[in-house]
């Protein structure tokens, strides 16, 4: 019996070792091919893509599976109706049991709605994402919904294809930057497959997983999010998820009243981001019992208020589309915002698994039908119906809680297929956004990061930037020229450094400014006038230096807004006494190994 572990991790590393062997092989295949270089991660983009794809069919499998077995089979063929409509009640409960279990007994990242945890992993742990979380994340969060959590399946997906990215980069063993873009492509892929929206899908990865717009990044995403959606619509289906009447600005009246509920969307979208992180505390903190009967005691609470509003439950979308339609009581739709917050957060909240956009999408739509039918009321001649009002408002909910107004729109394009009303949508969307962040910075993701007491900004952790100092980036190894230092020389210096900034002194070792290559260029198309000039001609007076005790994130900002790679440290602001250069490429290279290194306690 001993001997078997040892013989398992011998087995395994064999494995491993071939495995590397035929890597190695095929690597080298495409440099003699003359291949271009990212070819290879595209290929691995393109084997996530596949593997979300199927994920997110799995996904609904086991949603759809666990729905018809407890709402449907096992309530009309075991018990009588009125038995089976009162354990309406208690099936999220008991979905909230199962999920809680196998979340505080083998992976506490799987509960909650997973894409905090996605763009934790980014931020903090360079894209490193535990293997077990793809199948984990399948199971709990389809017991979850299937059972009637109010929650949907984006923000789990989301988590399946992200982990599946990271696990086909482990496997590779690729670079760490590589490997986060490899997360970005599930992110992608998982999104666009659940709401069959690719581009939404790519959007949403690089605009609030990775922060990254580079096109590198960009062309693995498109790849990962294209043969994702293609798979979900063989398997699935192609339509859009809501099939609704085009709908149009009705006059330009109109502009100040999407204007206004775009105003009105913000507020709402902040109460919403409180109240689920309010209920969140309050069963992380208050409840004092095991954590994995908290899930349970969500999901009762939760079956409760579905009870009387079944529309509540996570695979039900039925009263979203209602609303689209515009066919609306405004009585039943007031109350349906407030049960819909309530339900998603006692849901979440507690620890169940599930995402945040299908229940934003809910609320936008009752909302927006709800200030629809008000305004209708009240100008009948000048407005659209409430359904247009409804589909707008799904977009002003889901960007007020994100923060991610273009997300939002192509988010709400794609699954109406309804591109006539662009103009109030991005109105509503981009006003919603401006408000939620005046009231509340964090989104509805990264309030949940800051939990983790790590603040995270477009794939930053800001909380290393903001502590470490760049004492010890400080080198001096780079060449300095002085004022009147002539151009030839300046020019000799930069053949013989591998620098591309040189900072300029005067007599009294103060820095008055620096020289980059970007000086240079233009007068090495006019040498006729090179004799005569002296580095004081040429070079570009301080737009920012650097103090010691400045912080990376200080470096950063700076370094980005002048689109500088190195920036000279001065003794201070008002003496100007050189100290030396930061470069960019050090800030990052220490950036990465205190992220690499950094552990999360929760793990």
């Amino acid at each position: 019996m001993p001997d078997r572990p040892k013989f398992h991790i011998r087995s395994q590393k064999r494995w491993e070792r071939l495995f590397r062997r035929w890597q190695i092989k095929g690597l080298r295949a495409l440099y003699k091919l003359h291949a271009p270089t990212d070819l290879y991660l595209l290929v691995l983009a393109a084997m996530v893509g596949v593997l979300t794809g199927f994920g997110a069919y799995f996904l609904n499998i086991i949603v759809n599976g666990i729905h018809f077995f407890l709402f449907e089979h096992l309530g009309f063929a075991v018990f009588t109706d009125q038995t089976s409509n009162f354990l309406r009640i208690l099936y999220p409960a008991l979905g909230g049991l199962m999920v809680g279990i196998i979340a505080y007994k083998f992976s506490p990242e799987v509960k909650g709605h997973g894409i905090p945890s996605v763009m934790d992993a980014v931020a903090n742990k360079g894209g490193y994402i535990r293997k077990r979380v793809a199948i984990l994340t399948s199971i709990n969060s389809g017991m979850t919904i299937g059972s009637g959590g109010s929650a949907g399946k984006e923000g789990p997906i989301v988590q399946i294809g992200a982990a599946i990215g990271s696990s086909i980069g482990q496997l590779f063993r690729v670079s760490q930057r590589r490997l986060k873009i490899l997360v970005g492509c599930g992110a992608a892929g998982g999104l666009a497959a659940v709401f069959n929206a690719p581009v939404a899908g790519v959007l949403f990865a690089i605009e609030i997983i990775l922060g990254d717009y580079r096109l590198g990044v960009f062309s693995p995403i498109v790849i990962s999010s294209v043969i994702s959606t293609t798979l979900s619509r063989a398997l699935i289906g192609s339509s859009p998820v809501f099939m609704i009447p085009q709908y149009t600005l009705q006059s330009p009246a109109e502009y100040p009243l999407y204007l206004l509920m775009g105003l009105l969307g913000g507020i709402l979208a902040v109460i919403f981001i409180k109240t689920l992180y309010g209920i969140e505390d309050f069963f992380e903190d208050n409840l004092t019992v095991p954590g994995w009967v908290k899930p349970a005691i969500g999901g009762l609470l939760t079956g409760i208020i579905a009870y009387k509003f079944p529309e509540l439950y996570g695979f039900d979308d039925s009263a979203t589309h209602t609303a689209l339609m515009g066919y609306t009581e405004i009585s039943i739709i007031a109350i349906l915002i407030v049960a819909k917050i309530l339900a998603t957060s006692f849901t979440l909240g507690s620890g169940g698994t599930g995402g945040l956009f299908t229940p934003s999408l809910f609320i936008g739509a009752m909302f927006g039908a709800l200030f629809g039918t008000v305004v209708n009321m009240l100008f009948p001649g000048v407005t659209a119906p409430p359904g247009a009002y409804a589909l707008v408002g799904m977009g002003v909910i889901v960007s007020g809680t994100i923060h991610a107004p273009l997300t939002a729109l192509l988010m709400i394009f794609e699954i109406t297929g309804d591109y006539d009303i662009i103009l109030p949508l991005m109105l509503g969307t981009v006003t919603s956004v401006i408000v939620a962040r005046a009231i509340e910075r964090e989104s509805i993701y990264t309030m949940k990061i800051s939990h983790f007491s790590h603040r995270t900004e477009a794939g930053k952790n800001l909380d290393i930037l903001r502590s470490h100092r760049i004492t010890s980036l400080i080198t001096t190894d780079v060449p300095v020229v002085y004022e009147y230092t002539p151009f030839e020389e300046v020019l000799n210096l930069f053949m013989k450094t591998h620098y591309n900034t040189i900072p300029v002194l005067n007599k009294d070792q103060k820095v008055v400014g620096t020289i980059s290559l970007r000086e240079i260029r233009p007068v090495l198309f006019d040498r006729d006038i090179a004799p005569l000039l002296l580095a004081i001609d040429i070079m570009s007076e301080n737009v920012f230096v650097l103090e010691q005790d400045s912080t990376l994130e200080e470096a950063l900002q700076k370094m980005e807004i002048d689109d500088s790679e190195l920036l000279p440290v001065v003794e201070s602001t008002q003496t100007m006494r050189y100290l030396g250069m930061v470069a960019r490429e050090d800030i990052w290279r220490r950036y990465s190994k205190e992220s690499l290194l950094l552990t999360d306690s929760r793990e």
